[in-house]
């Protein structure tokens, strides 16, 4: 009688202190937080590089995933961010499902499933892809104390960087600003010079002639080893002479109509689409689809000292028509129209002083006009730009994590014996097997 009380007393003193370990590990697991990888290239981690970066950013971090409800990238989202909010608590997730919420999807200029925008005080970073190397490049543009300036001419009608009439670029000075640029008005006629802490000076679509004086403060700012980003439209031969002046390029006449615009269901045949880009640091890690509306071609040949690369080319069935863009349309080679792929933007650079110098034409201003910036990808396209224009695009390069057993290698020789194995020496050696316990069965 004892023994069972002592029995009885030890197991309930197991399962107490049983209770009380549960306890106490539940209460440990949500104070403290600990895992491991073990896989053997850290492929659950995140690199050293990233970690290093997230200890520059003190504040607060949102990230805002625009992802429906019920696909399958919600999950990878929440589980890579992870990976950063195990290193800074003060990272919040937010998911909006854009079918739910199309207004604010439209207005962030959101055009593609799972994009995410990531926010730091009154800073935006966009990014398209879950990608460690992009995801921590954004933050690393937010930690930087950026007093870049940017100017806009003024005084000439052009489209201006605080309008807001749909022509205007009121919507993308308000996009440089979020990420941290100073935007301001220039005009050159009563300016003797850009100030010396101006990082890009912006023409856009000029609708009057510059005076002598202000093309000669140009050229000097241009001769200073200042960078420009030239907007021009088709038959604007105030810019295009300009470009001709300054840089050898030439603006071929008429607009670019576009056959391929129709498959994406667009009407308007004077959209060009540009679906890929050149090799280059402008537009690095750079894949969406953008749209040029009313863009005009431009021909370009080489300057010594300069480094041209043609970034903007339309595709095949594209070319410059010079008639009118009603009725049927038709390319006429007699009259000057030029087949596609037609360049539509071009980068020069040149080494200036002890760093590079950045010069961008683009045969085209309404792709980021406020009617037209949250069309595909114009918005990211202008930041991109813009960030390389101005010496912004220094970015830190993490290589994916790659596992080095993930393909099994096998000899012809290695391959025909499992074949031989798995056909006829497992099946034999079953029968055997079977045919033995059988025997020995009817021998009992």
């Amino acid at each position: 009688m004892i023994s069972w009380i002592g029995s009885r007393l030890n197991d309930l003193l197991f399962h107490f202190l049983m209770v009380i370990m549960v306890v106490l590990l539940a209460w440990l697991s949500s104070r403290f937080d600990a895992q491991w990888d073990w896989t053997r290239r850290g492929s659950n981690s995140l690199n050293p590089v990233s970690i290093d970066i997230l200890k520059r950013v003190p504040g607060a971090l949102t990230v805002t995933a625009y992802v429906g409800e019920t696909t399958k990238l919600r999950d990878r989202i929440g589980r890579f961010v992870a990976r950063y909010q195990h290193h800074k608590s003060n990272i919040d997730l937010i998911f909006i499902d854009p079918l739910r919420r199309p207004d604010e999807t439209r207005r962030q200029g959101i055009s593609l499933s799972g994009e995410i925008l990531l926010s730091y005080g009154q800073r935006e970073e966009r990014i398209q892809k879950v990608d460690e190397e992009q995801f921590t490049n954004a933050i690393l543009r937010l930690s930087r104390d950026n007093t870049h300036w940017i100017a806009g001419l003024t005084g000439h009608g052009e489209r201006e960087l605080s309008g807001r009439a749909n022509h205007d670029l009121g919507d993308f000075g308000k996009s440089l600003k979020q990420q941290g640029y100073h935007i301001a008005g220039l005009d050159l006629a009563t300016t003797p010079a850009p100030p010396d802490n101006t990082a890009l000076l912006i023409i856009a679509s000029p609708l009057r002639p510059l005076l002598s004086v202000e093309v000669e403060r140009l050229s000097d700012y241009i001769a200073r080893g200042g960078n420009l980003l030239l907007l021009s439209d088709p038959d604007n031969w105030i810019l295009g002479d300009l470009m001709q002046q300054l840089f050898a390029i030439e603006q071929l006449p008429g607009t670019i109509v576009d056959a391929n615009a129709k498959a994406l269901g667009i009407d308007n045949p004077a959209v060009a689409v540009v679906p890929k880009y050149s090799d280059h640091d402008a537009t690095k890690g750079f894949n969406l689809l953008t749209l040029f509306p009313q863009s005009a071609a431009l021909s370009a040949s080489e300057q010594q000292g300069w480094q041209l690369t043609p970034l903007l080319r339309t595709l095949d069935k594209s070319w410059n028509e010079t008639g009118p863009l009603s009725g049927e349309i038709e390319r006429n080679p007699l009259a000057g129209e030029e087949a596609g792929p037609l360049d539509i933007g071009i980068a020069l650079s040149r080494e200036h002083n002890g760093r590079q110098q950045r010069i961008m034409v683009i045969g085209d201003g309404d792709f980021l006009a406020n009617s037209y910036l949250n069309n595909a990808g114009n918005l990211d396209l202008g930041l991109s730009l813009s960030r390389w224009l101005v010496g912004d695009d220094q970015m830190v390069g993490i290589a994916a994590p790659q596992a080095s057993d993930r393909e099994l290698r096998l000899s012809k020789l290695a391959i025909g014996a499992i074949g031989l194995g798995s056909l006829i020496v497992v099946p034999l050696l079953l029968l055997a097997t079977g045919a033995i316990i059988a025997w020995r069965r009817n021998r009992a």
